[in-house]
């Protein structure tokens, strides 16, 4: 049973495309849901500044494996790279994607611009189009560098249609 990860930065619109897609036999969830559930709370700011990303690591580790043993496919949807609490950014290892038993990897990306937009109406939170310009820049190298190292299949969308992205999904 495999998991296809649906990746970007906060508010490019993985959630939104995911909850809209119609794949039957599959679970959707973000890796920050199934990390909150699996710790019983989350340990991030309202700015998604984490705490401690080697311990959600391993909770998301332990809650995608849970729900695969229930006989589930995810369409996960998260980050490889985080912001720590100094504001920094996380590249998360390959090894925490080989434990999360993936086939594919979709990468959604959006002008900064939007983001920006984004994340000033649903967090309240404003930056600068520069930095999530960097943002941007570092989840695609870091998603490059894992799909290579575990040969997963890597789609890169912009700003994709919900058809663009129902076919990404199709062709894995």
């Amino acid at each position: 049973m495999k998991n296809t990860f649906v990746a970007g930065i906060h508010a490019v619109g993985k959630s939104y495309l995911c909850g809209r897609a119609a794949v039957s036999g599959w679970v959707h969830s973000s890796a920050s849901a199934l990390i909150k559930q699996q710790l019983g709370g989350a340990n991030w700011t309202g700015a998604k500044l984490v705490d401690d990303p080697d311990r959600n690591q391993k909770a998301l580790i332990d809650a995608v494996k849970r729900i695969n043993a229930e006989g589930q496919r995810l369409l996960l949807d998260g980050h490889f790279v985080l912001r720590n609490a100094r504001d920094e950014f996380v590249f998360l290892d390959s090894g925490v994607f080989a434990d999360l038993n993936l086939e594919a990897v979709i990468l959604i990306e959006a002008p900064a611009s939007v983001i920006a937009e984004r994340l000033e109406s649903r967090d309240g939170v404003a930056r600068d189009t520069a930095d999530i310009g960097k943002f941007l820049g570092a989840e695609r190298e870091q998603a490059e560098k894992v799909c290579a190292a575990l040969n997963l299949k890597l789609a890169v969308l912009h700003l994709p249609t919900d058809a663009e992205f129902g076919l990404a999904l199709g062709s894995r």
